[in-house]
């Protein structure tokens, strides 16, 4: 567990490097090199070895932390640079160990304006007078396993990302072929409606050659029947014309 002191020293270090991020596109001064605020003595860890260059997370893991549990690549739709490093300021803050280490070097020297050779060994020389043992063996020992801390981190989350990555381009795959078996299908459909249209388009055409013939026909037997009956009347009233004269 971190002391007070000590989440006071990473909130500081956190908002002296984020401030850096945006003053990186501006012109830098030439730092003046003064005495930066030294923190109140803490417990200091013993001297640590400096541990080997980042191989896996076991040979990593000098001091027993394990990197916290801050995504870096979450799914909030954070995309700029400079907000991601953010994030990543996060997790370092919450890895601050006690005591006196890169971290507190690291942050006075950018308190001073800018990270570079002046300034982090001005921080250096006055922070020593704070801890005795503070030394340039625990400053790369420190700071290495920060930089171990902090790949572990991203190595853990870009695996759950290719996972990710690979679930969203499988399901991708699983749409593209359900939509084409769907175009499939209502092409197949559509065709054959064409098909049918067409069929249903010339049997109209040809309605009337269908049926001409048979009304034709029909007329001609009306005709045909009326004409039959008139002359069958006509002979039925001369008949009866003939009886009605002959007959007493």
């Amino acid at each position: 567990m971190m002391s007070n002191d000590d989440t006071k020293r990473g909130s500081s270090i956190l908002n002296s490097l984020k401030k850096l991020i945006f003053e990186d596109d501006q012109p830098q001064q030439a730092p003046s090199v003064h005495t930066p605020p030294v923190p109140a003595p803490t417990a200091v860890p013993e001297k640590p070895t400096i541990p080997p260059a980042y191989s896996s997370p076991a040979e990593s893991a000098t001091t027993g932390k394990t990197p916290p549990p801050i995504p870096i690549t979450a799914n909030d739709g954070t995309t700029d640079l400079k907000e991601m490093k953010i994030k990543v300021y996060a997790i370092l803050e919450k890895l601050n160990e006690q005591g006196v280490d890169f971290f507190e070097v690291w942050n006075a020297a950018a308190a001073m304006g800018k990270v570079e050779e002046n300034t982090l060994k001005a921080a250096y020389t006055s922070l020593k007078f704070v801890d005795s043992s503070l030394s340039k063996d625990k400053l790369i020992a420190t700071g290495t396993n920060y930089a171990n801390k902090l790949k572990e981190t991203i190595a853990k989350e870009s695996e759950q990302k290719q996972a990710e990555k690979k679930k969203t381009e499988q399901d991708r795959t699983i749409e593209i072929a359900n939509l084409n078996n769907e175009i499939k299908t209502i092409t197949e459909n559509i065709a054959r409606l064409q098909a049918d249209l067409q069929k249903k388009q010339l049997a109209l055409g040809q309605i009337n050659e269908k049926y001409e013939p048979k009304i034709k026909d029909i007329e001609q037997k009306i005709n045909i029947g009326n004409a039959a009956v008139d002359e069958v009347v006509s002979e039925i009233n001369n008949a009866l014309r003939m009886i009605n004269q002959s007959i007493t």
